[in-house]
């Protein structure tokens, strides 16, 4: 199973170990990667708020959509902000509740929510997250959210010798 599509350059954020990427050679990690392009969709757009298919225990959690494009080997990419989470720290180190941006396939998103709570919210900040995104010519989730949020756990957690 995919967990993650990678479109070029060198290995992206987080979940390094539940990403899944296109064969990529050292001599390509230099290379600049292709620029996104603004896209509409019929269903997402900038400002909505979801609910979603969550992990128990998080069932107030919401995602905002914060931006549409697409890249011709990706297709759409809907950026999402997730909001009301927990994840646990197993060290008692804070705990956080909100992951700023991430990038998912449309069908991962399509997958993921249940339904629409608000249209046109103010969009927060994200754009340390998709500049950072953009930098390192980052991928797309394209396992549901709450088994991203839950991946995102695990590689908060891993290492700390908690368990």
């Amino acid at each position: 199973m995919r967990l993650f599509q990678k479109f070029s350059c060198a290995i992206w954020i987080t979940l390094a170990g539940f990403m899944a990427f296109s064969e990529q050679d050292s001599a390509q990690t230099s290379a600049k990667c292709a620029a996104p392009q603004s896209a509409t969709d019929s269903e997402f757009s900038p400002g909505q708020v979801w609910s979603y298919k969550t992990r128990e225990g998080e069932g107030s959690s919401t995602i905002t959509i914060l931006r549409v494009e697409t890249l011709p080997k990706l297709g759409t990419i809907i950026h999402i902000r997730i909001n009301g989470i927990n994840l646990k720290n197993c060290s008692g180190g804070p705990s956080p509740h909100v992951i700023e941006h991430a990038p998912f396939s449309k069908d991962a998103i399509d997958k993921s929510v249940l339904k629409l709570i608000a249209q046109k919210e103010t969009l927060p900040n994200y754009e340390a997250g998709y500049s950072d995104w953009r930098a390192h010519c980052g991928g797309v989730y394209t396992i549901s959210v709450a088994d991203m949020v839950a991946a995102d756990e695990q590689t908060l957690n891993a290492g700390m010798n908690c368990h």
